[in-house]
């Protein structure tokens, strides 16, 4: 829990603009010949029902629930016109660069069983979807692995667990706490002080999944509405317009909307300045490693792993062997600059170092008894900016005294369980919200269509309560240095 100060004034400063030049992401290096570049209309639309602006996995599934048969609310007559704006090109930003682990952390918040009912949710809607959509993005449902190496995260994870045979009973049943060294060398962390095991976790190629349903939603003779999307086009600001509109300005123009929805995660402050404190930029670094002799083929890893410690969370997952069988390897925090920062061009040489060689120690890989100094050989090296929540919850819903703007960002690097339906929930609130007034009522029965936990929406009491609770960057700061 966060410690409680009487009072703390806003101190950060707004997040800034995407850079254009970033690192190289793996995932990028098969784009989408359709959306490299992508302008659906050679100038930019004067006017639009909705605005998106951002094009990750949010962003997408918003449009996508706006623009395809709702089961759960009726679209306007005639359908909606919408657009959605990207700085860079799509889903170039935290959707394209993050580690492409799938996992419901069911014991990170054992007191609400609403957080870890909905990350499994929609965990399931994303597996479904793929399926039905035949998206190959490499989703492979397998165990997932939160190694543990602390004592103080182990009691915490422990405690966790005995709190949910009660709160969530079903959510308990899907883990199992291992200490014994025996069992944690066959899940082949020798090394860990213990380890919670579930079945519910994935890996996948997180931009092939955005990028096809974009590409639906550009191609399809069947929606309802229209959709423009809009690359290289970054969002400079949103002011208020009349008749209770909104005015999204670009270098390229303006548009004149009735709602702007802001998938903009670890850059929203930049047209909210009022969540710089709210949501804080933190740089992550990734890296796709080539497999030793030891961790390919017959020898590949069966699970998804996070590594969990004082100072330490890491995460990764193995490509498909007939595809490379890479290691997407992504942490090390500790060893470079992140809180605040919104450059993801620069690749840190002590994380990289740190990525390149852990996981020899961590697995103790024989190549490792033999050269002390061993490192894997990186395909890529890259980094992306999350967005860090103060109260490390995502921050979904309309913005007060903003009528018209809808805001989920905020996912602290967790945001693959989440975003999907965080996504949903937006559309149906815009779709249920009329004349731009959405009441407490309406937000409630749409989070409620979708399972939003209450603890993700947007209110002034939690925006007074976050604002009393301690920094981002001061808690990070403790994390991070944290001995145990």
């Amino acid at each position: 829990m966060s410690r409680e100060h009487p009072a703390l004034p806003h101190q950060a400063s707004p997040a800034g603009l995407p850079v254009k030049d970033s690192s190289h992401s793996f995932w990028h290096t098969q784009p989408s010949p359709l959306l490299i570049g992508h302008r659906s209309t050679r100038n930019l639309p004067e006017t639009a029902d909705v605005v998106v602006i951002g094009s990750g996995m949010t962003g997408a599934s918003v449009a996508h629930h706006l623009l395809t048969k709702n089961e759960n609310v009726d679209s306007p007559a005639g359908g909606l016109n919408v657009v959605m704006l990207e700085a860079r090109e799509a889903c170039w930003g935290a959707t394209g660069r993050n580690g492409g682990h799938c996992q419901p952390l069911l014991f990170e918040t054992p007191h609400d069983a609403s957080v870890g009912h909905f990350e499994l949710k929609n965990f399931r809607t994303l597996q479904k979807l793929i399926k039905e959509k035949e998206i190959d993005c490499e989703f492979v449902e397998q165990p997932g692995v939160r190694a543990i190496y602390s004592q103080h995260h182990l009691d915490e994870a422990q405690e966790a667990l005995g709190i949910m045979e009660q709160s969530a009973p079903d959510l308990r049943k899907m883990m199992k706490l291992v200490t014994d060294k025996k069992e944690l060398a066959k899940y082949r962390i020798p090394t860990a002080t213990g380890a919670v095991v579930t079945s519910i976790a994935a890996r996948m190629w997180p931009y092939k999944f955005v990028s096809r349903i974009l590409e639906d939603l550009l191609t399809s003779t069947d929606l309802h509405g229209t959709f423009n999307l809009q690359t290289l086009t970054p969002a400079l600001s949103i002011t208020p317009h009349t008749n209770n509109h909104w005015t999204v300005s670009t270098e390229r123009g303006s548009i004149t909307t009735d709602k702007v929805v802001l998938a903009t995660n670890a850059y929203t402050s930049h047209l909210l300045p009022n969540f710089a404190d709210l949501i804080v930029p933190c740089r992550g670094q990734m890296s796709a490693l080539h497999p030793l002799p030891s961790v390919h083929d017959s020898n590949r890893l069966q699970t998804s792993f996070g590594f969990l410690g004082d100072g330490m969370d890491d995460y990764l997952v193995q490509r498909p062997t007939d595809r490379g069988g890479h290691l997407m390897f992504g942490g090390g925090r500790q060893h470079g600059e992140s809180i605040g920062v919104t450059d993801d061009s620069v690749v840190d040489a002590q994380t990289a170092q740190y990525l390149r060689s852990r996981l020899v120690s961590a697995f103790d890989l024989p190549e490792g008894r033999v050269d002390e100094k061993l490192e894997f050989k990186a395909a890529n090296e890259w980094s992306g900016i999350m967005g860090y929540s103060r109260d490390e919850q995502p921050w979904v819903g309309p913005v007060p005294d903003h009528d018209g703007v809808f805001v989920a960002a905020g996912y602290t690097g967790h945001g693959m369980p989440n975003t999907w339906l965080c996504g949903k929930a937006i559309a149906v609130m815009v779709l249920l919200c009329e004349d731009n007034t959405c009441s407490e009522d309406l937000v409630a029965k749409a989070g409620g269509i979708v399972g939003l936990p209450v603890v993700y929406e947007i209110g002034k009491e939690r925006i007074e309560r976050a604002l009393k609770g301690e920094g981002v960057k001061e808690k990070d700061w403790a994390e991070m240095r944290r001995e145990g």
